[in-house]
């Protein structure tokens, strides 16, 4: 069976066609930004978040785009009618480029390497979201904002990945990472909500936390509704009273959170905010991109 259509610097090659560098530093180095961008109905979503959050994180890491925005819309556009995708995720990776010799110093990078991934979104099962998933708090902390700025979307994940596998190790989808107060910081892949007493709290955005598109979205249809949302510090203790806990990124929007630690988290099913919460985001897709989200709550 023939693999997905990839961009690939500039052109669009098949899958099992397309090759990076071995001398290239996001191989090398995780010297890479990188964006996830969902697709509804052939159209891709908050485009320009998605790429104002690249911008910044190549900015952050000292790295120049090699295009702006209508580029970066073009590609996302052109690459799901080249695989005749409708509801599709789009991984868009940027290294800084293929080095004169394999060593740390980034001089000599002058051609950032430009790589779009698409898969498609298999169809949404409303049971499976109820019936929400289970998390456990990582024993791999967040990085400390004094030692990478969290704000910065990069190809150097080893610390995600290392959480996301001790959670896959006790039977969990999603980490929980805590922060250097001992503070719940964020998901491994994910950002992270809490409901107590018909409320809304979320880490706040300066804290050890990637500030993820969907987060801002999410807050942003949290107020259209009514919903009293705040940004501070959780702990542990709240968490694990907390009437909902949910979790947000492109791919699963608005996702409830069943168990932390094997301790149930309300019912252990989707509650009402999240329920609610998950059709307002739907309804924001829908005025946006005139399509309708897959399932639409």
């Amino acid at each position: 069976m023939a693999g997905p259509i990839v961009y690939l610097n500039g052109a669009f090659v098949p899958a099992e066609a397309a090759s990076v560098s071995v001398f290239d530093r996001g191989f090398l180095y995780g010297d890479s930004v990188f964006e996830t961008v969902r697709a509804y109905g052939g159209k891709a979503f908050a485009v320009g978040e998605h790429y104002e959050r690249l911008a910044g994180s190549a900015s952050r890491i000292g790295m120049a785009l090699p295009f702006e925005r209508t580029g970066f819309a073009r590609i996302l556009a052109e690459l799901l009618a080249e695989n005749g995708l409708d509801n599709a995720m789009l991984r868009f990776t940027v290294s800084r480029g293929v080095g004169p010799a394999p060593v740390p110093d980034p001089a000599g990078c002058e051609s950032p390497t430009v790589v779009v991934l698409p898969r498609p979104v298999p169809p949404w099962d409303r049971e499976a979201w109820r019936a929400g998933i289970a998390t456990v708090i990582s024993p791999v902390p967040a990085t400390p904002p004094e030692v990478l700025d969290p704000a910065a979307k990069t190809g150097n994940f080893l610390s995600h990945i290392m959480a996301i596998a001790h959670a896959r190790s006790h039977g969990a989808r999603e980490a929980i990472l805590l922060d250097a107060k001992g503070n719940v910081a964020e998901g491994a892949a994910s950002n992270l909500f809490g409901v107590w007493n018909g409320a809304l709290t979320t880490p706040p955005a300066d804290g050890a936390i990637l500030p993820g598109v969907t987060r801002a979205l999410v807050l942003q249809v949290a107020r259209e509704e009514g919903i009293t949302c705040r940004e501070e510090a959780i702990s542990p203790y709240l968490l694990g009273r907390a009437d909902e806990l949910f979790v947000t990124n492109t791919g699963w929007e608005v996702m409830p959170v069943a168990a932390v630690n094997g301790r149930p988290i309300g019912d252990g099913r989707a509650g009402p905010v999240a329920e609610r919460l998950l059709a307002a985001y739907r309804r924001l897709v829908a005025r946006r991109l005139g399509v309708t989200a897959p399932g639409d709550a």
